[in-house]
């Protein structure tokens, strides 16, 4: 009976509060009375770079003061909260080449919401926002050669730290964005053999941001590049010349790499029968990976393998491990390019692997296929939801492929 009466004089409190027809509510000093207890984000404390919504007090802009089902009581994703003041960003998603933070609408992986001392409210100064995820980054400074925008930790020289439409968030195509800083004069051809070459992909033979190497030159250069013998691949070299391939680049690099050649003979040869053939993975002049690798090998296996794959980065597994340790790179018999079908494909580095579990071998027949049991017949060598690479839930739906009830 009580309880009763409690929830009558609640009824009638909330039919109390209920606004007359036209009535409004009055106004909030919503910084006054959201800091009582947020104290910690006055102006002063937070930075000199104070975003707008912050400063016109507009606290209730971006945050609901009752609930959300998002985290800091957000009125929604941070996406959706940001583009309607923010347009631009809108379009830079949708660029052939977005940063992964604004594609993701991750707008506070790098922004301060509030306030900070950095401009465009960034949470820590450029360059070590960008070194928070860039890695790499660290070790440019160490080396003997740096870029002068790197020096200058100036990324934005030859970035747009949102999105373009050219690789790798560039403001502007390579040579284009090279020769607005260096002129195409007497001492640019002399420093490239008296050479007419301004048209050419920088990038090729000079690392953009750091080198050991006099010039930033990449740090691995094939011989012909290194002793300045461009006749061994390249004709009409004169100044203003075309630098024709002096034939296929297949049949320029088997000239000295005969081996590569054997594995057109196999019945599955990678890449061999493309127009790009050597080129699709090799740097023909120099390159900072092994073997003149475009780009670091899973990043240059990635750009072709698994493109239908929602999460590409989910299918590179294996970590520490290289493509080349599991797949021949030129070709082989194998349909998936295996250098092993058996468990020594596996065995090299799992060595202790089902000794007293489950039976591998040619002494094990798999129903299913009716040849002997092997890792890959209960294991993936890519991508799964389940632990060690099972297609399977385990606890009876892999079994029971084989272990009928």
């Amino acid at each position: 009976m009580k309880t009763l009466r409690h929830f009558g004089c609640l009824l009638l409190l909330t039919s109390c509060l209920v606004l007359p027809a036209g009535a409004e509510l009055a106004p909030v000093d919503q910084p006054g009375v959201c800091l009582e207890c947020h104290s910690d984000m006055t102006a002063g404390s937070l930075g000199r770079h104070v975003h707008t919504a912050y400063a016109d007090g507009d606290c209730a802009g971006c945050h609901n003061p009752h609930a959300s089902k998002h985290a800091g009581l957000l009125s929604t994703n941070t996406r959706l909260l940001c583009l309607p003041c923010h347009e631009e960003m809108a379009a830079a998603a949708d660029f052939a080449s977005p940063h992964p933070p604004v594609a993701n609408g991750d707008c506070v992986q790098c922004h301060d919401p509030h306030a900070s001392n950095q401009p465009n409210q960034l949470t820590s100064p450029l360059v070590e926002n960008c070194a928070g995820c860039h890695t790499t980054t660290a070790a440019w400074s160490d080396r003997a050669v740096v870029h002068q925008p790197v020096a200058d930790a100036d990324c934005m020289t030859c970035h747009d730290v949102h999105g373009t439409q050219i690789a790798g968030l560039l403001t502007t195509g390579v040579p284009g964005l090279c020769l607005d800083c260096h002129d195409v004069d007497a001492a640019f051809n002399q420093a490239h053999g008296g050479r007419s070459i301004a048209d050419s992909d920088c990038t090729a033979c000079h690392d953009p941001h750091a080198s050991d190497e006099k010039g930033l030159l990449r740090a691995n250069q094939h011989a012909p590049f290194a002793s300045d013998d461009c006749t061994k691949c390249h004709v009409d070299l004169e100044t203003g010349g075309s630098f024709a391939m002096a034939g296929s680049s297949q049949d320029l690099c088997l000239k000295c790499h005969r081996a590569v050649g054997t594995f057109k003979q196999v019945a599955n040869h990678h890449n061999l029968d493309s127009e790009a053939s050597c080129l699709a993975c090799h740097n023909p002049h120099a390159s900072n990976e092994g073997s003149l690798l475009l780009r670091d090998q899973a990043q240059l296996c990635m750009s072709c393998h698994f493109n239908e794959k929602e999460d590409k980065a989910a299918w590179v597994t294996h970590p520490g491990t290289a493509c080349t340790e599991c797949h021949a790179p030129h070709g082989n018999d194998d349909s998936q390019l295996l250098i092993k079908r058996d468990t020594m494909l596996c065995g090299r580095c799992h060595d202790e692997a089902h000794k007293v579990t489950h039976p591998v071998g040619p002494e094990v027949i798999d129903p299913r296929t009716e040849e002997a049991v092997t890792c890959l017949s209960c294991h993936q060598l890519h991508g799964s939801k389940y632990e060690q690479y099972l297609p399977l839930n385990p606890k009876m739906e892999l079994c029971v492929q084989c272990h009928k009830r």
